[in-house]
């Protein structure tokens, strides 16, 4: 395929990804994105009485001790966020059984996420990462930010060759990090195939919103042969990935892990099977978070 085919090629994989993106937003119940995830900082709006039930943190004690009745303070959040995707594309994530691999599903879930945060008005940045960080931008707003994250999804995930960059969360947490000013809203998707869930993980979470999200093949968490998948890429070049069944065990025992090492660092995960649908399993963790907050 010469350049003069490539870009118009590329144009349109990057058109139907943002279709498929749209597609599973639409489904998403209307504003969970939207009013799942706090902005960076809260603004004083007024105060007005107390009613029975209200957090006693929000109580404006100044005002209660000169009116004698208790009164609360209400705050305007700050409506605009930045989005942080940090995509895993590791060899690892190549293998599937199902109609998507798990960089596809990635890719997709990624999309998604970026997509409704641009439809909310909010700032979207984008991390790629195996070893070390492949390819990253700070966090922008505008259409023509959300169409270079596309295609920089798209460029970033193509077959992976030898010698192989095993997966380091490490990574992708670092070059956030490295993003100095405001909090950022972060989904890291990976399918923690090592069951590498770092401490580092702590001092991320410590400033910023994260969520993990683990993609799997349902074929890997059985007990059953070894398999190999095999594809090729947008120019037809043959690659080969391994699918090791039962290497991380059981679904349920990857999901006490990643509970267990986001429990610890305050994180929210959630497990994406290739089989399943992205609007769905966005939708569960988005119902979750709400719930979460309105407590």
């Amino acid at each position: 395929m010469t350049v003069a085919d490539a870009v118009p090629a590329l144009l349109r994989r990057v058109e139907l990804l943002e279709i498929a993106a749209r597609r599973n937003v639409a489904a998403l119940r209307s504003g969970d994105f939207a009013t799942t995830f706090r902005g960076s900082g809260l603004v004083f709006h007024e105060s007005r009485k107390y009613v029975p039930g209200e957090p006693a943190r929000r109580i404006d004690w100044n005002v209660t001790a000169r009116l004698r009745e208790p009164y609360v303070r209400v705050h305007l959040e700050e409506r605009q966020r930045d989005v942080f995707v940090a995509l895993d594309v590791s060899p690892s994530m190549h293998a599937g059984s199902q109609a998507k691999t798990k960089l596809e599903l990635g890719v997709e879930l990624a999309a998604t996420l970026a997509v409704s945060a641009a439809d909310a008005g909010d700032r979207v940045g984008h991390v790629l990462f195996a070893d070390r960080a492949l390819g990253e931008s700070r966090p922008r707003a505008g259409r023509v930010q959300l169409f270079r994250l596309l295609k920089a999804l798209l460029e970033g995930t193509g077959p992976w060759r030898r010698p192989v960059p095993e997966s380091d969360p490490r990574a992708a947490i670092h070059a956030v990090q490295r993003q100095r000013g405001r909090r950022f809203v972060v989904f890291l998707i990976s399918d923690f195939i090592d069951h590498n869930v770092p401490e580092d993980l702590k001092y991320l979470q410590a400033r910023h919103d994260v969520t993990l999200l683990h993609v799997y093949d349902p074929l890997e968490l059985e007990p059953a042969a070894d398999l190999v998948f095999r594809g090729s890429s947008p120019e037809g070049e043959p690659f080969a990935a391994p699918l090791v069944a039962g290497e991380t065990g059981g679904l349920e025992e990857m999901r006490r892990f990643l509970a267990a090492a986001s429990g610890r660092h305050g994180c929210d995960f959630a497990s994406v099977s290739t089989a399943e649908p992205v609007a769905g399993a966005l939708g569960k963790l988005f119902w979750r978070k709400s719930n979460r907050r309105a407590r």
